[in-house]
């Protein structure tokens, strides 16, 4: 534990809280039965908090009670020392009355002392080392079948209002995360400063999107970020920013913040996965990469070294868990009621309330997945999957694979990829690719950060002495109207009606005329000329087979003969679009009396032809930039820039 790892808020203000928490801990820790005014109705519980003239009780099941102060009885009263079924059965958090938001001259809010240290209350006033081993391991294989209830769409940000942030704290300050929770309804802005001051100092910011009121703390002795904002709306869970010959935080490391009006209540300092990384032969902490808050107090971690794990977020009690492959990322849907998890070469949607693998589809091709990012379509009805420079859409209604793009150039989507439209993916903070016919649009430059949820993104802005967070539809017009624009202008694209492609499918050995045949008509069919020696050209390939184990959870394991085709469009010598698969379907129907390795056999005699015969190939594709020298020279058809007056368009 670094020296750092307990900031000081304030000397008196500190000892007013650690009085109340070591009274609250002496109530809050033993079970005892409870009982109303009348005696009809009794439960055993422990104390969590009193707050707005009520008692929150937990029973030994979970399950968070609420009783006015008054329907209590004499002795309960007395033991609290405060002068039909009254137990009212409540989500733990999620239902409380979160702390006004105001719009007071200096921006903050009052916070009951209750409120303030229900953190320090919890499970986190203890040191928590967890035995992994000993926790129920998620199961990460599935029956096979695709069979997945989808959530309704959600119409979340739809009312939000843009919110004014508090001026810099210090000029070199500056706005690092955003994270918005669609269950508080509320965002959390994490500040901090390192250059020009003597030691690291954060701060929190907390909007309400329904009224676009905030508030804002006064900066702590840290370096740290929040990972997430719990479901009370005021906690955020903050993580290290710094290194560890700087002495401060470290990403390894996990905290609560619970806003107090401008000041912050900050838990002990917890370290979720010790010792699970190596670091040039050493043993370390993992870092932590990624948290999601779900519904029931539940709160997801991520480490960087895969290590997924689903805990109660006030008591620290883990649920499930399980460790992901080498490349791995996870994202859950608006309601935070199914969770997609990219493990290697597989996607998995998965129930994290009670930690049950839905269903799952595997890339059969298995490309190289470097920097691997999952997000939800704004209808919920798809996932988006990037990595190194591709992008994948995968039907959820269906399980089956849609649009598979490939760009040119540096890695697509490095650092993030959202979906503000059901067409449209956001690369990395800034580009906007329009999928269908994978054109990149605008470049949406100068935003802080960008989160987007269920359709709406929510921009962080920081320009000067203040800054915003502003709800905003993408693309906006502009975008849209150069998008129409460009559909019409064949200049702008490599592919279009009418191009002439040439077609090679040498590398489909004895079957290359047979699928050269297959993609002449395909190309037909998509509106080009086959015109032998074009520039375009497309590009057949058949390699295989390899045995290879193949696994259907229900059955078991069994070996087949694995046939892999390819397909790519290239131009100048590099891929421009490719699309691909085996001859080993991820759902297999077996005949009559037939079984899965006689199946399994039977398709493992030949690649899979058809898929030449039914390739869709893109009617438009984006002309690839040649200025990849100039960094300032956007691909984009557009690039908007965000002031805090509104965007400015230049094409």
């Amino acid at each position: 534990m670094h020296p750092h790892s307990y900031q000081r808020i304030q000397a008196v203000a500190m000892l007013a809280v650690c009085i109340m928490v070591s009274q609250s801990f002496a109530q809050s820790s033993a079970t005892r039965e409870w009982s109303d005014s009348t005696g009809t109705f009794k439960i055993v519980a422990s104390l969590i908090e009193v707050k707005d003239g009520a008692a929150f009780l937990k029973t030994a099941e979970g399950k968070t009670l609420k009783i006015p102060l008054t329907r209590l009885c004499d002795a309960d009263q007395a033991f609290l020392k405060v002068g039909s079924n009254p137990f009212e059965e409540v989500l733990a958090d999620a239902n409380r009355t979160m702390p006004s938001v105001t719009s007071s001259a200096n921006n903050s809010a009052s916070v009951g002392n209750n409120s303030a240290i229900a953190i320090a209350s919890s499970g986190w006033n203890s040191d928590a080392a967890i035995d992994w081993d000993a926790v129920e391991e998620l199961d990460l294989s599935d029956d096979g079948q695709w069979q997945l209830t989808l959530p309704t769409p959600s119409e979340f940000g739809a009312t939000a209002k843009r919110a004014t942030l508090t001026k810099k704290e210090n000029f070199h300050e500056d706005l690092r995360r955003l994270e918005v929770n669609p269950l508080a309804q509320r965002a959390v802005v994490g500040f901090t400063v390192s250059f020009s001051v003597p030691k690291p100092l954060s701060r929190l910011s907390l909007v309400d999107l329904a009224t676009g009121k905030s508030i804002h703390t006064a900066p702590v002795e840290a370096d740290m970020c929040p990972l997430c904002l719990l479901n009370d709306g005021s906690t955020a869970l903050m993580y290290g920013t710094s290194d560890e010959r700087k002495g401060f935080e470290t990403p390894d490391q996990v905290q609560l913040w619970k806003v107090n009006g401008k000041q912050v209540v900050r838990s002990p300092m917890w370290i979720p996965f010790p010792n699970e990384a190596e670091h040039f032969g050493k043993k370390s902490n993992a870092k932590l990469v990624d948290a999601i808050p779900l519904a029931n107090n539940k709160l997801l971690l991520l480490g960087g070294n895969g290590h997924l794990a689903c805990i109660d977020a006030v008591t620290r009690k883990p649920y499930w868990h399980t460790r992901l492959s080498g490349n791995f990322a996870m994202e859950a849907s608006v309601d935070r009621s199914l969770l997609a998890i990219v493990n290697g070469h597989t996607i998995l949607v998965v129930d994290p309330q009670l930690g049950q693998v839905k269903c799952s589809q595997s890339m059969t091709d298995k490309p190289h997945m470097a920097w691997p990012k999952v997000c939800w379509s704004a209808s919920g009805n798809k996932l988006l999957i990037s990595f190194t420079n591709s992008l994948r859409v995968l039907d959820l209604t269906t399980g089956e694979w849609g649009q598979q793009c490939t760009f040119t150039g540096a890695p697509l989507a490095a650092n993030s990829l959202s979906c503000p439209h059901d067409d449209y993916a956001l690369m990395d903070n800034r580009l906007l690719v329009h999928i269908p016919s994978q054109i990149k649009v605008c470049e949406y430059r100068d935003a802080k950060r960008i989160t987007t949820l269920g359709g709406m993104a929510f921009i962080g802005l920081q320009s000067g002495e203040t800054g915003l967070v502003v709800p905003a539809k993408i693309p906006h017009p502009a975008a849209e109207k150069i998008l129409a624009q460009a559909k019409s202008d064949p200049s702008v694209f490599l592919i279009h009606p009418g191009v002439q492609v040439s077609i090679d499918a040498s590398a489909a050995g004895q079957y290359a005329q047979q699928v050269a045949a297959s993609l002449q008509t395909a190309a037909e069919a998509a509106g080009y000329k086959v015109v032998n020696g074009a520039p375009v050209s497309i590009v057949a390939s058949i390699s295989g087979p390899k045995q290879e184990a193949i696994s259907y959870i229900a059955s078991g394991a069994y070996i087949a003969n694995v046939f892999q085709s390819t397909i790519r469009l290239t131009w100048q010598g590099k891929d421009v679009w490719t699309t691909g698969g085996n001859n080993i379907p991820g759902f297999l129907q077996t005949n009559r009396n037939e079984t899965i390795q006689q199946k399994l056999d039977e398709l493992g005699k030949t690649p899979n032809l058809t898929l030449f015969e039914g390739a869709q190939f893109p009617k438009l594709l984006q002309r690839p930039s040649g200025d990849a020298q100039n960094p300032n020279q956007s691909e984009a058809l557009l690039v908007s820039k965000f002031t805090l007056q509104g965007l400015v368009d230049s094409q």
